[in-house]
């Protein structure tokens, strides 16, 4: 291990994102995790003060790699800029591959698992999360503002709820996929939305 206890410190993130997923942060005990990374508890201790400081410190870890994510679909679609439309149908086409391939059911993400438990956190935790939502959401939005530059609709849109509905599907595909053990939801549910897409949208010229 290096000086810093770097990978003592990934491994604990890594464990305990695991365990969080699978059982929620409440039902998550630093006995858990002690027993699946193997350390000492005065280990984990000196890299997290507490189960809570461990808690703002996974959040922030999944919002940099959702962040990570978000921003390498858009630069894989960059190319297709002069036509929004593919643009935007491409960019969900990035997650469609991404998931189309799960050997099993996505654990799930992170965020859902510290909404259904805000007693447990603080504003701070709940206004990252927030803040990481509304990321997709004003992506999203900028996506279709230029769609709407190019193409008309074919019936009456909120923006704003439109922008949302990337990730309220992405969202709930977690749970069902999850539940039903079919690893394949997440994928068909984005085709899905990648259909409608196709559908609403007329090209004014």
């Amino acid at each position: 291990m290096g000086r810093d206890g770097k990978p003592t410190k990934d491994k604990i993130l890594t464990e305990s994102k695991a365990l969080v997923l699978a059982n929620g942060f409440a039902g998550t005990s630093i006995d858990q995790i002690l027993e699946r990374t193997s350390i000492t508890k005065g280990a984990f201790f000196y890299h997290f003060k507490s189960k809570n400081e461990l808690a703002k410190a996974l959040i922030k870890e999944h919002a940099m790699e959702d962040k990570a994510e978000l921003d390498q679909a858009l630069e894989k679609t960059e190319f297709l800029k002069d036509d929004p439309l593919d643009r935007l149908l491409q960019f969900v086409q990035e997650f469609i591959d991404m998931m189309s391939s799960l050997p099993a059911p996505y654990p799930g993400c992170l965020y859902a698992s510290y909404i259904y438990e805000t007693q447990n956190f603080g504003e701070e935790i709940n206004d990252f999360i927030c803040e990481s939502i509304s990321l997709w959401r004003a992506t999203l939005e900028a996506l279709l503002s230029n769609v709407l530059k190019e193409y008309n609709t074919k019936l009456e849109i909120d923006m704003k709820s439109l922008a949302d509905l990337f990730k309220v599907i992405f969202e709930g595909a977690f749970i069902v996929s999850k539940a039903l053990d079919e690893p394949d939801v997440i994928a068909k549910q984005l085709n899905h939305l990648k259909t409608y897409f196709e559908l609403i949208f007329e090209s004014k010229y």
